[in-house]
């Protein structure tokens, strides 16, 4: 894949989902550990530009050079679409995948599906699921075909599925989809929902391990 089309794909955490410590575990630093592993996740892929977004320190620290910071509100994919119109990149994305802090093993799969979803369709949700597989109210990924649809008058909540809403609203129900789903940190007790054979979260594994 030349560098323009690996570059028309962007992958952006947005900082402000913040996990949910289990009893025991400081906050803070479980959210900043999440936060991490969700944008290394991501960082690792061939054939998407990563990011972070929000306003946090954090988000410089640990930031790998060739990829973007994206200063707007943590919580917004509309903020980082405006942000990313006010930048002149010399190769804008043409998709905008948006992945809340709290998913740190999300695997490489629920992005390529998205990414694919999004050749035909203009919005491609990745439902949050529970700890046995039905989907819960919230997205563990959401994507966007770029510039933003006309029809899409509304910004993305990741902690809501807004698949029924927006299947009414587009011109045509095939312009939103879902997509396979996976679950999120959003609770004490969803920590063990981690598979440890699964490669990954590096540094939540570290932290739960002391």
């Amino acid at each position: 894949m030349s560098e323009a089309a690996a570059d028309s794909r962007w992958v952006i955490v947005l900082s402000d989902y913040r996990a949910v410590a289990p009893p025991g575990v400081d906050a803070a630093t479980f959210a900043e550990a999440c936060l991490t592993d969700s944008y290394e996740a991501i960082a690792a892929m061939s054939g998407v530009r990563a990011g972070l977004a929000g306003d946090s320190p954090v988000l410089e620290e640990i930031r790998w050079p060739e990829d973007v910071l994206i200063n707007s509100d943590g919580r917004s994919a509309l903020a980082v679409v405006d942000r990313l119109a006010a930048g002149g990149h010399d190769h804008p994305p043409t998709v905008l995948i948006m992945i809340p802090a709290d998913v740190p093993d999300l695997p490489e799969m629920i992005i390529a599906k998205i990414a694919r979803a999004l050749i035909r369709a203009d919005v491609a949700l990745a439902p949050q699921l529970g700890g046995d597989g039905p989907a819960v109210d919230g997205l563990a990924a959401a994507g966007v075909r770029l510039p933003w649809p006309d029809w899409l008058d509304r910004d993305l909540d990741l902690d809501h599925d807004p698949y029924a809403e927006l299947s009414d609203l587009a011109p045509r129900r095939n312009l939103v989809v879902h997509t396979p789903g996976w679950h999120r940190l959003r609770s004490p007790d969803s920590v063990c929902r981690l598979d440890p054979g699964l490669e990954g979260w590096d540094n939540l594994r570290l932290l739960l391990s002391e």
